[in-house]
């Protein structure tokens, strides 16, 4: 399973993208991951490169599962409701904060961008 993942409706998407990548990294259930940054294009007035997603590459055998889990317990260390919006091959699913709660939202969101 690979899938992007990127945040919105937060103050400083940067800033949770890199939070998020770190949190993904540090899950010791994700170590047979990949786990990267996507750089994105400077807007005008910015000086340099970005971050826009985290991709993540899980390869088979229910690491849906594991990295469901794990976003579901980042968004609970959230001071504010996010919204998360998982790309894969199948298309876009978006999740709002309140839902990512729930771990069983985010496995149906992850498989059906990842087309599983």
């Amino acid at each position: 399973m690979d899938v992007a993942i990127s945040v919105s409706d937060v103050p400083d998407t940067a800033a949770e993208i890199r939070s998020l990548f770190r949190w993904l990294q540090r899950d010791d259930d994700l170590s047979g991951a990949t786990v990267r940054l996507a750089p994105a294009a400077p807007g005008p007035e910015e000086m340099g490169a970005t971050v826009s997603d985290v991709l993540v590459a899980l390869g088979s055998g229910g690491m849906g599962a594991v990295l469901a889990r794990s976003l579901s317990v980042w968004v609970q260390h959230r001071t504010s409701d996010v919204k998360l919006t998982f790309r894969g091959k199948n298309g876009t699913v978006k999740l709002d904060g309140k839902r990512i709660k729930d771990p069983v939202a985010v496995i149906k969101a992850l498989r059906e961008a990842a087309g599983e």
